[in-house]
């Protein structure tokens, strides 16, 4: 008797380390979700415009000088932290900030580029995709000195001399307003803005921007300047419209 309760409970035993169900992963690493390819109607696609104005005093900042090394321009220039043409804001930067559908919008290959003109950079305010390559130039007869100074990518600092090759970087995070600067000419400085997707554009000397292809919907959109903040506008895109959203900042207090 005591050998057949022995095989039955062997057999139990047996039975549940046969039914036992595979241990999940550890906590805290989750299989990665992989994200839809989003595919949009260019048939129905509309369209965001608008102008980017100031309104208040004048505001002249003090000029640059630049002498100080003798492969930069030897005449003082404007500071193009402020551009402001009659009444209008250059380098206000405007993007989709929610109403798109969700998904992955894909990453475009074609670098965006940054180049170093006139001991500056050109543009001062950029926009590019996580992941999109960045390709920065030296067009100087100066030496120039790259940081990159973001927060949730990884920051870099290269020396670039004049002629030298392109540098390329890439941004594997979105994250506004990065800032560069050149460690040799403190006056030079311009920013970078890491999206997921290609839906924000940059007002020109003219205060005019417009983003293109977007699907019929409402989207908040939200305009950024490197001295007078951020506002925001809700804006109903209709198929094969543009969508009209002007914003007027002022000075700062």
């Amino acid at each position: 008797m005591k050998n057949i309760v022995f095989v039955f409970l062997c057999g139990l035993g047996l039975c549940s380390a046969g039914c036992r169900q595979p241990q999940s992963s550890p906590a805290g690493s989750p299989s990665p979700v992989k994200q839809m390819m989003v595919t949009l109607d260019s048939a129905t696609a509309g369209s965001i415009a608008g102008t980017i104005s100031f309104q208040g005093p004048a505001i002249k900042l003090p000029a640059i000088d630049m002498t100080a090394d003798p492969a930069c321009p030897q005449k003082p220039q404007a500071s193009d932290a402020i551009a402001i043409d009659h009444g209008k804001l250059a380098n206000v930067f405007v993007y989709v900030k929610e109403g798109l559908p969700p998904g992955n919008y894909g990453i475009p290959t074609e670098p965006v580029v940054l180049d170093q003109k006139g001991c500056r950079y050109q543009p001062h305010m950029l926009g590019m995709v996580a992941g999109q390559p960045l390709q920065i130039l030296n067009s100087d007869n100066a030496d120039h000195n790259v940081h990159a100074m973001p927060v949730s990518n990884q920051p870099w600092n290269e020396s670039q001399a004049a002629k030298d090759p392109a540098i390329t970087k890439t941004f594997a995070k979105p994250e506004m307003m990065v800032a560069v600067q050149c460690n040799q000419h403190p006056w030079m400085r311009a920013y970078i803005n890491v999206m997921a997707n290609s839906y924000f554009a940059v007002s020109g000397a003219d205060g005019k921007f417009e983003i293109r292809n977007l699907p019929p919907g409402q989207y908040t959109i939200t305009a950024v300047h490197e001295k007078f903040g951020e506002q925001a506008a809700r804006v109903i895109v209709a198929s094969r419209q543009t969508a009209k959203a002007d914003f007027t900042f002022h000075p700062a207090e």
